[in-house]
């Protein structure tokens, strides 16, 4: 059995225009790369009967929209996740997948001192006991409340990738499974959000490594 935390202090800056790109490593890269043939969500941030989840993009780009996700503080509502279980097929045979990169968008509020800490786990369910957690830090250490929409990447370290099996000749790469958790921390009465705002929702994406197996 092996499970992996990795610390990682996430990145955030404001959103002006687009959100990050996820970032498809082109040295490596199997000729056809796989397509999303299942995708179910679970979690009191996504329940798998909320229709408020909606997916764009191809495999290189595929995006999550987590329309009904939000926490927010003071209150019961302050932690929340949603996983993401994906079936892919049409691989070229011979090729491991794994995340290397997270990214993570929406509207962020913090009262000074108030502080929202985001944990990503990835793991296979061919081989559910290797998990990788990414986990970050977002605080309001400034002395006036912080309102703005925000994106988080974390980037998971070459020797900690969770692979996935290795694509077979019909193309399937097996189940990926990623959770995303969002807990909100204030020490007294100071309100945080995170979610959505205007025509923001929280939104995740990843970026892929590939390698030959």
């Amino acid at each position: 059995m092996r499970s992996l935390v990795l610390t990682v202090l996430f990145s955030f800056s404001s959103i002006v225009s687009a959100a990050a790109t996820p970032q498809l490593y082109p040295r490596d890269v199997p000729a056809a790369l796989p397509h999303a043939t299942t995708i179910q969500y679970s979690g009191n941030g996504c329940p798998s009967s909320d229709p408020a989840v909606s997916k764009s993009g191809s495999w290189n780009d595929l995006t999550f929209r987590m329309n009904n996700y939000e926490v927010s503080l003071p209150g019961s509502d302050s932690t929340a996740n949603c996983e993401v279980h994906i079936q892919a097929a049409g691989c070229q045979a011979g090729w491991q997948v794994g995340i290397k990169d997270v990214y993570v968008k929406g509207h962020l509020v913090l009262d000074p001192g108030a502080v929202l800490n985001f944990f990503v786990t990835s793991f296979w369910s061919q081989d559910a006991a290797k998990t990788v957690t990414a986990r970050g830090t977002l605080q309001n250490t400034g002395t006036t409340r912080l309102d703005q929409i925000t994106t988080a990447h974390a980037t998971i370290p070459s020797t900690l990738i969770v692979w996935g099996p290795c694509s077979d000749a019909a193309g399937d790469i097996g189940i990926l499974n990623v959770n995303f958790r969002t807990a909100l921390v204030a020490d007294g009465n100071q309100y945080a959000y995170f979610g959505k705002g205007g025509d923001v929702a929280a939104t995740e994406s990843f970026g892929y490594v590939w390698r030959q197996c």
